[in-house]
């Protein structure tokens, strides 16, 4: 059955929102809330601007992989996009990861975005994304990725 490539729906959130579960469970992120159905939809479908862009592959009647996605600007490249959280079935991996990357980067060039980029987890990171072109940066150009969590943030803002 051939994969689809389309935005997600309203109708999708549930759904979505397991395989979110199933990926956390996979990359052992037991420690992380997921927002509701609810919250996901109209962080997406709702707010002005979403708050985050999602595209799902389906094939017949089921969801076998997302991307979630969203805008950023780069100080030296201008306009970005950024991709959060990328999850395919195993049974249809390859494919499922080649389309939705393939339509990422059509939107990325629809939008104007001087380039695509993410965080990937070790487990996650294969030969798949440098046979497309990507650069691990890590590696070539010796950036890291910081962050602070909410936990920290009183500590850091008194």
């Amino acid at each position: 059955m051939a994969a689809i490539i389309r935005d997600v729906e309203q109708k999708d959130f549930t759904e979505l929102r397991s395989l979110m579960l199933e990926n956390a469970a996979r990359q052992d992120l037991g420690v992380y809330r997921l927002p509701t159905v609810e919250k996901l939809a109209i962080d997406c479908l709702k707010s002005q601007p979403p708050k985050f862009n999602c595209l799902v592959c389906e094939e017949g009647d089921r969801i076998v992989g997302y991307a979630i996605y969203s805008f950023g600007y780069s100080t030296w490249m201008a306009r970005v996009l950024n991709i959060d959280d990328f999850h395919t079935q195993p049974h249809c991996e390859y494919e499922v990861k080649y389309k939705l990357l393939k339509r990422l980067v059509e939107i990325a060039i629809e939008k104007d975005c001087k380039r695509t980029a993410w965080t990937s987890s070790a487990s996650d990171h294969d030969e798949f994304w440098t046979k497309q072109g990507a650069v691990d940066v890590t590696v070539t150009e010796a950036w890291h990725q910081c962050r602070v969590d909410k936990s920290n943030f009183n500590t850091l803002a008194s």
